[in-house]
């Protein structure tokens, strides 16, 4: 018997079922990697402060009065105040480190561009990693910057030049952007329909929590050498468990690598409990699968047709908007002097808005669920203007609250945008999508920081960015319980025409030509049936967008006026 495995699922669903030991394996493995970026805090950098765990060294040949972190009061012949040039930094709570730099006894400049160096680092790094994923496979990517998060987080430690800081800071969100990201790919490409949500919203967990907490927790313990080395300690501990997050199958099919495909679902199907015979096979059901195997695709190409354009364009709008704004009010509600109740109504915000969110997701779609959390996220900020007018002094919770709505707006974008696009430009376009944030994110830091908009000048920001917030989320896919697309073509976009690549699993014995081509050919994701004359014959585009709205409201006016 055959199982035909993607008229609603992948082969991998097909042959490993909706969940198992080995997706749950992947899933924390792919969680696991995001952890070390949780301390990276240089793409805040200008929101930290000086730690306590780092002590300024007075000289020993003046008699000292007073010594602050940055500055020394001596007396020498006069009382007189002299820049701290020596530091004391205790690593790991243990071991006392020299230094004879400190970024905090600088000018605010440098916190500033050190804050810039980091995000314009991981603007390339992601683009940079999309393209190795897509071109040499998930797994590569992710060796590469694990690799090179050891050894420069190492070096990182104990740099002690201003220069060589700032160095390594770049080639650390250069080469760091992959594990940020990588793993909510390979989850959303090993999950089946019924899962994918669920399992992508857990690998995106750490990622939320290092925009939540890590920077206040950041600024209350030890300095940011113990939190490098900490990250250096978590990349040595990943190199080990990388061995448990495989290359994805869905790649490997479409690069033609289907022997190394059928070997990683053959062993994974031993740790799920299932029984496949030893001449297990994967192949694509026809000749047109060849076909498609063949075409060339790539990342400029895509601009040619009009549905995957309009989604590409919709996604980089998306990202950039909702990174400015969470970046601004972040910014915002970290600059000043918070409490730990700020983080505590924080954190419970977030909580309370993922349960919410959660119990909606049963009745509402992912991108309806979009437009809820914007439209809130926009209404607490212009409630927080009004209520400054009326109170100046009162606490900032409709602000807090109006963060943590801009977080789970993040982390549905996280879930939603990977499964827009097709296999082989999935890795490139998923980090466009990050750089075009970290871009947001830059322009909103600048604005913040040398243009501070007055209350009239930020409500009018923030209802703009709504409602182009909320005007794109509306013309995205619905995603719900939708396979991944493996081409991108333009027409009906999840329709079951625009998945020619199909793949039969043999499990126990061959099946018929016959059998194959009525199962392949037989049934539809819309419900209605083709036969092979009608399926080869390609439907016409269906043009996604308001385009068709608005011509029909264009219509029904010229008529108005026709009949007067």
């Amino acid at each position: 018997m055959s199982i035909i495995g993607t008229i609603y699922e992948d082969v991998t669903t097909d042959v490993l079922g909706s969940i198992g030991i080995w997706q749950w394996l992947v899933v924390v493995t792919s969680t696991a990697l995001g952890t070390p970026s949780m301390f990276n805090q240089y793409e805040d950098m200008f929101l930290l402060k000086p730690s306590i765990e780092v002590t300024c060294i007075p000289p020993e040949r003046f008699e000292v009065l007073n010594a602050s972190l940055c500055t020394v009061t001596s007396i020498n012949n006069a009382t007189e105040q002299r820049k701290c040039n020596k530091w004391h930094v205790k690593l790991f709570w243990l071991i006392w480190l020299k230094k004879t730099w400190l970024v905090f006894c600088e000018n605010n400049i440098k916190l500033i561009s050190t804050t810039m160096i980091s995000r314009m680092g991981l603007m390339f790094g992601y683009v940079m990693s999309g393209l190795i994923a897509d071109n040499f496979g998930r797994r590569l990517a992710i060796w590469i910057d694990l690799f090179a998060q050891l050894f420069l987080g190492l070096i990182i430690t104990f740099c002690d030049s201003q220069a060589w800081f700032q160095l390594l800071v770049f080639l650390k969100s250069l080469f760091g952007a992959s594990t940020i990201y990588m793993g909510i790919v390979i989850t959303c490409e090993i999950a089946s329909n019924l899962w994918r949500t669920r399992l992508n919203a857990i690998v995106s967990l750490p990622r939320l929590l290092s925009m939540t907490c890590m920077l206040p927790l950041a600024n209350a313990f030890p300095n940011l050498e113990t939190y490098n080395f900490i990250a250096t300690i978590l990349g040595v501990l990943l190199i080990i468990i990388i061995r448990w997050i495989p290359e994805s199958p869905q790649w490997l099919l479409f690069n033609r690598k289907i022997y190394k495909a059928e070997k990683i679902l053959f062993e994974a199907a031993k740790k799920n409990g299932y029984s496949l015979c030893e001449d297990f096979k994967i192949r694509p059901v026809n000749q047109r699968a060849y076909h498609c195997l063949d075409e060339t695709r790539t990342c400029a190409g895509i601009f040619t047709r009009f549905n995957v354009r309009i989604i590409l364009l919709v996604s980089l709008l998306l990202w950039s908007l909702t990174s400015f704004q969470l970046s601004y009010l972040y910014a915002v509600v970290f600059r000043e002097n918070y409490t730990n109740r700020n983080l505590l109504i924080l954190m419970s915000s977030v909580v309370g808005l993922i349960i919410i969110t959660i119990l909606l997701s049963r009745k509402i779609l992912l991108r309806h669920l979009l437009v809820f959390n914007i439209l809130v996220s926009g209404v607490a900020a212009s409630i927080e203007v009004f209520l400054g007018h009326m109170i100046p002094h009162a606490p900032k919770i409709f602000l807090i609250f109006a963060l943590a709505s801009q977080v789970i707006v993040y982390m549905l974008l996280l879930i939603i945008t990977p499964r827009l696009f097709a296999i082989n430009i999935r890795g490139t376009l998923f980090g466009c999508c990050h750089a075009i944030g970290q871009l947001g994110s830059m322009f909103s830091y600048m604005f913040f920081l040398f243009q501070p908009l007055h209350n009239e000048a930020f409500l009018t920001v923030n209802v703009c960015v709504m409602v182009a917030l909320v005007t794109s989320s509306l013309i995205l896919l619905d995603v719900d319980r939708r396979e991944l697309p493996d081409m991108m073509d333009d027409m009906d976009y999840f329709s079951e025409l625009t998945k020619p690549l199909r793949w039969a699993t043999q499990k126990t014995n061959s099946p018929s030509h016959e059998e194959v081509e009525m199962r392949i050919y037989s049934f539809g994701s819309s419900g209605r049936h083709y036969s092979i004359s009608e399926s080869l014959d390609r439907m016409p585009a269906r043009r996604i967008g308001f385009g068709k709205c608005w011509r029909t409201f264009i219509g029904k006016v010229r008529g108005m006026f026709s009949r007067h």
